[in-house]
């Protein structure tokens, strides 16, 4: 009997868990199918169909003619890397100073960093836009990546947590050896945060890849544009007329990198997970 209730919950888990994912998936299958259908009007065909009656790649090819993609594409990936190498290394320099640094006030700069988190960055934006104009950085990659560095708390709480999970041993080891902070840093700890370095690239690359407010604020120079800006310039039709199937094929050359980065980097999210509980 209580195997039959096993098996019965069991298969209700699984139906209800498909349930769940064909919401998910199916949307996006359309999404994806609708971007090779060639649509002769403006306005997508309806009813909607999950295949397309007229398979063409030519919306792709509006996207690469009539939205300059590759630009946008371009300007993207440079603010994408320029803040993932700068959170990194600032957010691991930070993270491990202050787990195995030892100097009076640690518990009230780890309180003061925290406390960012819990300010909306919208309250901070006029003030931060003030700066970086003062700065003469708008229409720059440095001005779109900078307030992400100023605001990173939650990465520097990541990898504090996970330097606390790593043996004292081994930073005392060095120490008696003559080795400085930044030696130990860039010797012993560095190479030991990559599961934690991997999932902060990933959360990084997915937050600035899909910011809207900030960059549209920062860059007011089409040749400057993100993918973001320029889809929403484009969706709105600020730039000329909208075809619904270029829209589509613009997106989903939009959410490629973003595909391609998180199935490469997704088990290093799982290992920073399951090394956090790691014990001396």
């Amino acid at each position: 009997m209580k195997r039959k209730k096993l098996k019965i919950s069991t298969v209700s888990s699984y139906f209800i868990l498909t349930l769940f994912a064909l919401l998910i998936v199916v949307p996006f299958f359309w999404f994806i199918s609708t971007s090779f259908d060639y649509v002769k009007s403006y306005s997508l065909r309806f009813p909607p169909s999950m295949l397309p009656k007229e398979p063409s790649v030519f919306n792709y090819k509006s996207a690469l003619t009539n939205v300059p993609m590759l630009k946008y594409l371009k300007n993207t990936v440079v603010i994408v890397t320029l803040s993932a190498v700068l959170n990194i290394f600032t957010a691991t320099l930070a993270g491990y100073a202050i787990s195995k640094g030892r100097f009076p006030g640690k518990g009230i700069i780890l309180m003061v960093i925290l406390s960012n988190m819990m300010v909306p960055f919208e309250s901070k934006l006029l003030p931060i836009f003030m700066v970086i104009r003062s700065l003469g950085i708008t229409n720059n990659p440095v001005g779109v990546v900078l307030p992400s560095i100023m605001t990173n708390a939650m990465y520097i709480f990541f990898v504090k947590t996970y330097c606390d999970s790593l043996p004292d041993d081994l930073n005392e080891a060095a120490i008696v050896d003559g080795a400085g902070m930044f030696k130990i840093y860039f010797r012993i700890f560095l190479p030991l945060l990559s599961p934690i370095i991997a999932t902060i690239v990933v959360l990084d690359v997915i937050n600035t890849w899909n910011d809207l407010l900030w960059p549209m604020i920062v860059l007011t120079q089409q040749k400057n544009y993100t993918i973001q800006i320029g889809l929403q310039m484009y969706n709105s039709g600020a730039s000329g007329t909208t075809h619904a199937g270029t829209a589509l094929a613009a997106s989903v050359l939009g959410i490629i990198p973003l595909s391609v980065i998180y199935i490469f980097c997704q088990k290093y999210i799982v290992q920073s997970i399951a090394f956090s509980g790691m014990k001396q």
